[in-house]
């Protein structure tokens, strides 16, 4: 048996009224936030896997400007440029009561997983932005920059029991979603420094399958019918896929 969780690092545009003045955040009904560089549409995808799953779901609360819940503790852009800037007793209580709460509740969650199941398959989610940002490179057209992907499905090519589910949920979405474009490791690697990438470290890999979702913003952040069911049918996949397997074994 496998069981599962959801988190959701850079879904979120609030920031804490102790940190808005240090973000330039604006402020609507009492509320600070800021209008962009946070991952667009994550939310709203991962409390739908969560629903879908009936499966835990840890959404860090603030825009990763504040405090990016995916890196750990030290790591030199834990903090944006601004915030660095911000008293330490700031920073200190912002890495208690906010980074370290979030990690605590995804390890808690974990173990309890893990003590149920054995087996548990973390599902973090992002979004990325349909073009490489930065400006254009001289001769280049904007089109030259496009992320030519719909979905990326992370993970460490090293961990055989991560390998196997994502090949096997690559093809499953070939044939059950044809027009959904899916790349494995795209846009960034599963192996770069970020929240499951620690995990692994913690976890043996037969209990540990640590997968992140990079959804294109370009449909996964809009409002339609069609991004509803796309994202219902990449969740159908994956629960057809575990109960075929019931457990994923090397």
């Amino acid at each position: 048996m496998m069981g599962f969780i959801v988190t959701n690092e850079h879904g979120s545009n609030r920031v804490p009224p102790a940190a808005a003045a240090y973000l330039g955040a604006s402020e609507r009904d009492g509320r600070f936030s800021l209008a962009g560089g946070f991952d667009i549409g994550a939310g709203e995808v991962a409390r739908s896997f969560a629903s879908e799953l009936a499966c835990p779901l840890v959404e860090a609360p603030f825009h990763p400007a504040v405090i990016d819940c995916n890196r750990p503790l030290g790591h030199r852009l834990l903090f944006s440029k601004p915030m660095r800037s911000a008293p330490a007793e700031i920073r200190e209580t912002l890495m208690r009561d906010v980074h370290g709460r979030h990690q605590k509740r995804i390890t808690g969650l974990l173990e309890e997983q893990i003590r149920l199941d054995g087996q548990v398959i973390h599902l973090a989610i992002h979004s990325f932005a349909p073009f490489e940002p930065g400006p254009v490179p001289e001769g280049e057209t904007r089109f030259d920059a496009a992320r030519r992907t719909d979905l990326g499905l992370l993970y460490d090519p090293k961990r055989e029991l991560e390998r196997a589910l994502c090949e096997a949920w690559n093809w499953s979405l070939y044939e059950t979603l044809p027009m959904l474009r899916v790349r494995r490791n795209y846009p960034i690697r599963g192996t770069r420094d970020g929240l499951t990438k620690r995990l692994r470290q913690v976890y043996p890999a037969a209990q540990y399958l640590g997968i992140e979702l990079q959804l294109n913003q370009a449909w996964c952040a809009r409002s339609l019918p069609i991004s509803r069911q796309t994202i219902l049918g990449i969740i159908a996949g994956l629960v057809t896929l575990c109960d075929h397997h019931r457990s994923f074994a090397a």
